[in-house]
């Protein structure tokens, strides 16, 4: 029998990874499922990789007693829909935690920002609401372009580029009353100004206000099929490359701001004209950890089993630089394309890429493909690695050249071969 457990909330995808780290360790994960059913996107993981699965109904004193008699050793969440209630759990089981005080602004878009600027951290110009004519207005007052998107979602789910204010408010009539890619409704949304500038992803974990950076990443990104900033790779940056050093400062002074003393938190910011501004953070792993421990070593799976279960080992090693081991990078193909896919026709030419590592289809041919225009329509997912950061990055830009409307041979649908 194991010497302890630890419950994660939601250990869907990559952090279903905690089984194997919290198994390394010597002991065991109990599954907490957010909702009855599987969120959309989310793939089952096998049950006997956990001690136990209980899954929430809304109950929360029940889940708290039936949790409670399990003797957890810590509650984290692992996808971002199971922040809210690990931090209700870990609080109400005396358990490390960020509390539930400031779980909102941990979780909606619009109040993260405005705690941000309350707490003297420049933020970006947004409103919150769901009254088209007002939006039209304040977008009129703001000038220049602005980003539309749900509260409370993830995965570049509805975000919407818009250049007026007619756009702003065909973006709102469009995700109003729909349902989000975390399974909540969406009655208003928020709206911020855009912001010119690269974008990068810090990483970090926390033990008792401690904070380590656990990876940094460069965005980078395309406009394509309606979307004007579609993610298409992000690029591990060494910890010396001068952008960290600008970003790492400010992301620290978010955490504090948003409560974020124990776990996993995932922020992207980007580096304007004007200094860093945080675009969003989220107080659960990015979805980049397997990547990360094979090019590092340890990443934020390994540093939170240490904050929760050997801080003395944490604080003794946080503020160390990571090292990566090689130039690392994970990209996809972005399809223009609609109907069934015949084959992909330059795949091979991909495979020899200096820096090709490895890639998954997550639409194969005889599938239906469509225009990927966010993170679950991607059709292929690539990894690519190399000791030269140059021969990496010119890999990056020949698969941009061999992607496109001729990689994809097709069938128009309902037509038969």
């Amino acid at each position: 029998m194991s010497q302890f457990q630890v419950a994660v909330v939601d250990a869907f995808g990559a952090t279903a990874g905690y089984t194997d780290v919290v198994g390394a360790a010597g002991g065991e994960v109990i599954q907490v499922q957010s909702t009855v059913g599987l969120l959309p996107g989310v793939v089952p993981v096998d049950p006997g990789r956990f001690s136990h699965t209980l899954v929430f109904d809304g109950d929360l004193d029940r889940l708290t007693g039936r949790l409670a008699a399990l003797r957890p050793r810590a509650v984290l969440p692992g996808r971002e829909s199971g922040v809210e209630l690990a931090d209700a759990l870990s609080q109400r089981l005396g358990l490390p935690s960020n509390g539930t005080e400031l779980s909102a602004a941990r979780r909606d878009k619009y109040v993260q920002i405005e705690r941000i600027r309350a707490q003297g951290i420049p933020a970006m110009r947004q409103i919150e609401t769901g009254d088209e004519a007002e939006l039209r207005s304040w977008h009129a007052d703001l000038g220049g372009s602005t980003v539309v998107k749900p509260l409370r979602s993830g995965g570049g789910d509805g975000v919407r580029f818009c250049d007026s204010p007619e756009e702003s408010a065909a973006a709102l009539a469009s995700l109003r009353d729909r349902t989000s890619a975390l399974g909540e409704p969406i009655s208003r949304v928020v709206a911020q100004e855009y912001l010119v500038g690269a974008e990068y992803i810090v990483n970090t974990v926390s033990c008792e206000g401690t904070h380590h950076v656990t990876d940094v990443w460069s965005t980078d990104r395309i406009t394509a099929n309606g979307v004007r900033d579609l993610v298409v790779a992000q690029i591990l940056l060494s910890h010396e490359d001068p952008a960290v050093a600008d970003l790492v400062p400010y992301a620290l002074r978010v955490l504090d701001a948003l409560g974020i003393r124990h776990g996993a938190a995932h922020l992207e910011i980007k580096l304007t004209p004007d200094g860093p501004r945080l675009v969003e953070a989220a107080a659960r792993p990015s979805g980049l950890p397997y990547y990360v421990t094979d090019v590092i070593g340890e990443g934020q799976l390994e540093w939170s089993v240490d904050a929760y279960l050997r801080p003395e080992r944490f604080r003794a090693r946080a503020g160390t630089p990571y090292r990566r081991r090689s130039a690392f990078a994970w990209t996809a193909l972005a399809s223009p394309v609609s109907g069934r896919l015949v084959r992909y026709r330059a795949l091979d030419a991909v495979r020899k890429l200096e820096s090709f590592r490895d890639l998954t289809m997550a639409v194969t041919p005889g599938q239906r493909i469509v225009p990927t225009t966010w993170d679950l329509e991607y059709p292929v997912i690539l990894t690519l690695r190399h000791p030269v950061e140059a021969v990496l990055r010119r890999d990056l830009n020949t698969l941009r050249y061999l992607d496109g409307a001729g990689m994809y041979e097709v069938e128009a649908e309902g037509r038969h071969r």
